[in-house]
């Protein structure tokens, strides 16, 4: 996968449902980062912010179970409360108390979960074009046939580049390029475990509601400091659903992302770095 190399081995750390692949960057000692990745790619998709992050901070970069260079998880019936639970044996391994968390897309909903779950072990809280609240478009049909036993890995091993790259570029603002090569390794992830990737993450999603409204009410009042990155022009995950999220959480501050689609960390990723570091600054 593209930036991995950049990244190191990295090392699997063993959990209860799933052993879980992270790497680790920065001084080993600075106060703890955790990067989650959304659906389809993983913890290289941070190839871009983590550097200005680990000049001061211990970040770890995660692969969620089936992706990345993580393995399939044993478990299955997964739900967004049973991911936050795991993040959590995660932290307990890493020895993190409360870490900031900083997650895009599914990471992104799964970062505000967790915060609603277990308040006390996110010291602060980053979400990126999560669609947990609400979103524009969504292709459920797509992930069922994926996470279907003999159907999802034939599927995914057959799915076209021409019709993936098309896809992949409609996620991003509209004078937005998306990077061939991490096109093409994004691609090359999908058909080696689309099907384990979407059991994941289809568990997840379902978990919000059919109304997006699972999660409003334990995220209502969260007592973490948070802030919110949202893409003007996204097309799957729209604007109104940040309002949402800064609705429901108080004193959250939310920053709309002029032209950028449903990939801030790739499409912005010099704005997106300096708004994080700026935002860590302000706890120290």
């Amino acid at each position: 996968m593209i930036g991995a190399r950049a990244l190191g081995e990295g090392r699997v750390v063993g959990l209860g449902d799933a052993d879980v692949h992270v790497y680790e960057v920065g001084p080993a000692d600075g106060p703890p980062v955790v990067l989650l990745h959304g659906f389809l790619t993983s913890a290289t998709t941070w190839r871009d912010v983590h550097p200005a992050l680990a000049e001061r901070h211990r970040v770890v970069l995660v692969d969620l179970p089936g992706c990345g260079r993580s393995p399939a998880p044993r478990a299955r019936g997964w739900t967004a409360a049973r991911a936050a639970d795991l993040l959590v044996e995660l932290f307990d391994a890493l020895g993190l108390d409360a870490p900031v968390v900083v997650g895009s897309q599914m990471g992104g909903s799964l970062a505000a979960w967790l915060a609603a779950r277990h308040p006390h072990r996110v010291s602060r809280l980053v979400v990126l074009a999560a669609g947990a609240l609400g979103e524009g478009a969504a292709n459920l049909g797509l992930y069922r046939a994926l996470a279907r036993p003999v159907l999802g890995p034939v599927l995914a091993r057959l799915f076209p580049y021409r019709v993936f790259a098309a896809k992949w570029a409609a996620a991003h603002g509209p004078d937005h390029r998306p990077d061939p090569a991490a096109v093409r390794a994004y691609h090359r992830q999908f058909r080696a475990r689309g099907a384990e990737m979407a059991r994941f993450a289809l568990g997840v999603r379902l978990s919000y509601g059919e109304s997006f409204d699972a999660l409003a009410g334990p995220l209502e009042g969260l007592d973490v400091p948070t802030l919110l990155l949202f893409g003007a022009a996204d097309r799957l995950v729209p604007p109104s659903t940040g309002h949402r999220f800064a609705e429901l959480v108080p004193g959250s501050r939310l920053v709309l992302l002029p032209g950028c689609g449903d990939f801030p960390q790739e499409e912005a990723a010099a704005a997106v770095a300096a708004s994080v570091t700026g935002f860590l600054a302000e706890a120290a």
